[in-house]
């Protein structure tokens, strides 16, 4: 037999031993096939019983299995893969499974059923609905539990793979497999149903797994026509709504930022002090990573070139510090230098002005936002991971460069005049809106719901409920969908000032036109005002002048930040000389080592 064809079948039946990111590098930057087939061999199973649990074995749950593989084509290049792919394709299929659910329903409420000719064949299985609500309550439980619970249970990993995976010690990867276990017990329990014994992964047929495979190509390389409208639609919908549920996200956080509010028209009682900002967090983990006291810090070892070593391996041969370097540029270089060229750019900014943080400004920096924002610290940590940092990261990385900024916005922006002083006076303690907020992701569903909701309070109540945002702490939305008051008179910030006028002027019962979000977003809401809030009469404006000074001057320095920053790049002219080159360089060893 020819050495090529032995080569194939060795790759038919011997496991591939690149990691799912490794395999997904593989197909973005060489349209590798077999890459994606042994992602398909890998999680397909996993992925085709979350479809047929939600759908039943039928082709619609076919068609949510081949559109869960298109979002990670669709996504791939925008996220940083790690090697567990697997709890990250079984939330997108849940999601999709969802959404083709929804829109059957829809599709079968429009049809009209005729009396049939003869009887027909035997139908597809539909879902079982008791199975079903695994996926609920395992996709509710926190993501620490539900990772493990996804490798090992449904994937059928083992804990040493799904720990390595993972990035865990295989020890806390089975503590954290049993309490998730104990939870999801806990509540499939409360709904009156027994945990599933087996089923959960489900074969994938051949013909199906080819089919993905040969449509994920054709949608990297963006070849029209070449995918099912069906798969093609529901991959859309899911990617746009993964992406606008980001931004809201992402906008949430950054406002928060700000140091003073989360959402626009939240009015404070005590707003923060634009110098009593910083970082640390970092701080709090050098502490847990340092070594006990009066451990002396290891001596820095050194290879036979006099490079510095990070590591040996077979007894003598050096891994440098260099080559650790590089590696780490090739990985995540491109996606962190400009991010890191522009945290230079204030840090040095910062520095030619004598400027200086203090060491306590950092921790209450965190606590002012958390407190600002009435988030836990934990909470605001779960806002910014969304965004793919750690809370010590995005301290490092948003706060205190805003820390800086702001300070030395603070020096260039004029004292408040009497007039803002009055406005800000007027936004505190004038006539407010009690309100609440309906916010979607989907335009579509926005223009045909809005038609609802604005006549039928029992439609709005229920929307609201349901809303992309209602119940999440860190964006300020309540689970019925209300928000802070919101002040008839013009807040001071620029960016609450977006969707103000369509708003300040409704009386009770009111609601406003559908407002998009922001420019470009995929997000749209509508404002219902329940009740008017009458101005607090008690209130002096002599008497509330020095706090609302300190109010105005937060406001004036926050809308300088888009300005400033921009000022400052433009003086800094960044001029970058790094290249990234394509492919992974293979390791050179030394012919004297050999």
């Amino acid at each position: 037999m020819p050495g090529s064809v032995l080569h194939a079948v060795a790759r038919l039946t011997a496991p591939d031993p690149r990691t799912d990111a490794g395999l997904v590098r593989a197909f973005l930057t060489g349209s590798d096939e077999g890459a994606f087939a042994e992602l398909v061999r890998r999680h397909g199973p996993t992925v085709l019983g979350v479809c047929r649990r939600a759908l039943g074995a039928t082709p619609d749950a076919e068609d949510a299995f081949q559109a869960t593989f298109l979002v990670l084509v669709r996504r791939a290049r925008s996220t940083e893969w790690r090697d567990a792919l697997g709890p990250w394709l079984y939330g997108v299929a849940l999601k999709v499974a969802r959404k083709a659910r929804a829109a059957r329903v829809k599709r079968r409420t429009h049809e009209r059923p005729e009396r049939p000719m003869t009887e027909p064949a035997t139908p597809p299985a539909e879902p079982d609905d008791a199975v079903a609500v695994l996926d609920e309550e395992l996709a509710a439980l926190p993501a620490r539990y539900r990772a493990p619970l996804v490798l090992c249970e449904i994937r059928g990993a083992s804990r040493r793979d799904a720990a390595r995976e993972l990035g865990l010690a295989e020890g806390t990867l089975s503590s954290r497999l049993a309490r998730g276990r104990k939870l999801l017990r806990e509540r499939l329990a409360r709904r009156g149903v027994a945990p599933a014994a087996g089923g959960l992964a489900v074969a994938v047929p051949a013909g199906l797994a080819g089919a993905t495979v040969r449509h994920a190509t054709h949608a990297l390389a963006r070849a029209a026509g070449a995918v099912p409208v069906a798969i093609l639609s529901l991959t859309e919908e899911v990617t746009k709504t993964m992406i606008a549920k980001w931004k809201l996200a992402l906008a949430a956080v950054a406002t928060c930022a700000t140091l003073t509010t989360l959402g626009a028209w939240n009015t404070s009682a005590h707003p923060v002090p634009v110098s009593n900002v910083s970082a640390a967090v970092a701080r709090a983990d050098e502490k847990k990573s340092a070594p006990p006291a009066k451990q002396p810090a290891p001596e820095r070892a050194k290879a036979e070139d006099g490079a510095e070593r990070v590591a040996t391996i077979f007894g003598d041969v050096a891994v440098t510090r260099e080559q650790f370097t590089e590696h780490l540029i090739r990985r995540y270089g491109q996606k962190e230098l400009e991010r890191f060229v522009n945290k230079q750019v204030i840090a040095h900014a910062f520095a030619r002005k004598g400027l200086a943080l203090a060491p306590a400004d950092p921790e209450a920096a965190l606590n002012e936002i958390c407190t600002a924002s009435r988030m836990s610290r934990e909470q605001l940590a779960q806002a910014v991971q969304s965004q793919g940092f750690t809370l010590a990261e995005w301290n490092e990385d948003v706060n205190l460069p805003r820390v800086m900024l702001a300070h030395m916005c603070k020096a260039k922006v004029a004292p408040p005049t009497e007039a803002e002083l009055r406005q800000a006076f007027d936004v505190r303690y004038g006539e407010k809106l009690d309100c609440r907020v309906i916010i979607w992701t989907n335009e579509d569903e926005a223009q045909k719901a809005y038609e609802k909701v604005r006549g039928s309070e029992k439609e709005f109540d229920a929307h609201a409920r349901r809303s992309a945002v209602a119940g999440q702490p860190r964006t300020g939305v309540a689970a019925d969908g209300r928000v802070a008051p919101i002040p008839r008179a013009q807040p001071l910030k620029e960016e609450e000032q977006v969707h103000h006028a369509a708003v300040k002027n409704l009386q009770r019962g009111d609601v406003s036109p559908l407002l998009r979000i922001e420019p470009g977003s995929f997000g749209f809401m509508v404002v219902k005002c329940d009740r008017v809030i009458p101005a607090d009469k008690t209130k002096s404006f002599e008497k509330e002048k020095a706090a609302l000074m300190l109010e105005a001057l937060d406001a004036k320095v926050v809308n300088e930040f888009p300005r400033f920053r921009n000022e400052l790049m433009q003086q800094a002219a960044p001029k970058y000389h790094l290249t990234f080159p394509e492919r992974e360089s293979l390791p050179k060893p030394d012919p004297a080592k050999k």
